[in-house]
């Protein structure tokens, strides 16, 4: 049984990787966190093989929950909450209801709209829908007889595909990548693929494990030890490289955020600290500016840090936080930095193939009224 995980750097190619990766004449599934992830495996597949492959299927992942973990085994999962008659209306996109909410003295009190989670209402909506958000924790808990619902499940979809692939695993986290885990030991060939330092960098699914625990963060040398543990092969050099960035950026972002990352060396760019001529690059619409958040509130060309996850620019400018006011001093430290705020400036800092321009916050706050919109100001 066959189970690979490659650990990539920023720009090395992940996705053209898994999707020059395939045998285009066996069935393979790809699934991806986000549909934008999707998208983009669909052009990197058309480009790789002039189509779609006839017998990959590409799904996300709360996709492939819903259409291969729950819908098959609906009867398995009404026996298991004792509830036999029970027949879903689809799925929706709403968040259960939390356990604790805040009563009209501010106070968190139970709340009664609440399912336990050994009741199907944790699960399920009063319309008899499934929460998307529940999906994976309901497949782990589902058992019939001395099989669990996880074992049968990856007993089918090894008879349905040849190969499962799953692009940027670090964006899974808790029940879904506990769920990944334990599909794995059961299926007869998977690869994951991802970055490590771009974990905590989403909108959402930014914490536990595998990359935060109880006691704390997760390093590097840990969540490879887990992955180890959970029987899987570990590659660190095949994506070692970045494609996208240059010498002098890949080194930049080694050296001062601590995070092992080397260039192929296709592109040629520079790392320039842009306080004295920061109105020329901010006006500069060739220049693609980053910001930690509220791009929307500036009249240049602009995006958040972590929204730059999966981009790539010709030039970019990120306008730094207060964090990062001595990042080029030689004593700067990252030490008393949160690991998501410096997986976030890691992304940023990855985006450009060609010059990386950097402005501190201190300069940018004498000048950001004139680049703010007027309905913000």
């Amino acid at each position: 049984m066959a189970k690979k995980v490659i650990l990539a750097v920023a720009g090395a190619g992940k996705t053209y990787h898994i999707c020059h990766k395939i045998d285009p004449t066996k069935k393979n599934l790809i699934l991806a966190y986000t549909h934008e992830n999707i998208h983009n495996i669909q052009k990197e597949l058309c480009d790789a093989h002039g189509c779609v492959p006839e017998l990959t299927t590409i799904m996300t992942f709360d996709a492939f929950v819903y259409h291969n973990l729950v819908l098959p085994y609906e009867p398995s999962i009404a026996n298991h909450f004792s509830m036999p008659r029970f027949t879903s209306r689809g799925i929706c996109l709403t968040d259960p209801p939390p356990q604790r909410i805040k009563d009209a003295n501010g106070e968190m009190v139970a709340n009664p709209l609440y399912g336990k989670k050994d009741k199907l209402a944790h699960y399920v909506t009063k319309k008899r829908q499934y929460y998307c958000a529940t999906l994976s924790e309901l497949a782990l808990q589902v058992k019939e007889g001395p099989d669990s619902l996880i074992k049968r499940a990856a007993a089918r979809l090894n008879m349905f595909y040849d190969s499962v692939l799953i692009d940027e695993f670090q964006d899974f986290r808790e029940f879904d990548y506990e769920l990944i885990m334990k599909l794995a030991k059961h299926l007869n060939d998977i690869l994951l693929v991802g970055d490590f330092y771009q974990h905590s960098v989403s909108a959402r699914n930014n914490t536990g494990k595998p990359f935060k625990t109880s006691k704390g963060d997760v390093s590097y040398a840990e969540f490879v030890e887990g992955v180890l543990r959970s029987g899987f092969d570990v590659d660190t050099t095949t994506l070692s490289k970045s494609r996208r960035c240059s010498v002098d950026v890949c080194n930049y972002v080694s050296n001062k955020l601590e995070i092992d990352i080397t260039s192929a060396g296709d592109h040629i760019g520079q790392v320039i600290w842009a306080d004295d001529i920061a109105d020329e690059v901010l006006s500069n619409d060739l220049i693609t500016k980053l910001v930690y958040s509220e791009a929307a509130r500036y009249s240049f060309s602009a995006l958040n840090w972590s929204y730059a996850k999966g981009d790539t620019v010709d030039c970019a400018c990120i306008i730094l936080t207060k964090d990062f006011e001595k990042l080029a001093e030689d004593k700067f430290s990252t030490k008393k930095i949160s690991i998501s705020t410096l997986n976030k400036l890691y992304v940023a800092m990855t985006r450009s193939r060609g010059d990386l321009y950097l402005i501190k916050a201190s300069t940018f706050k004498k000048l950001q009224n004139a680049y703010i919109k007027s309905r913000y100001t």
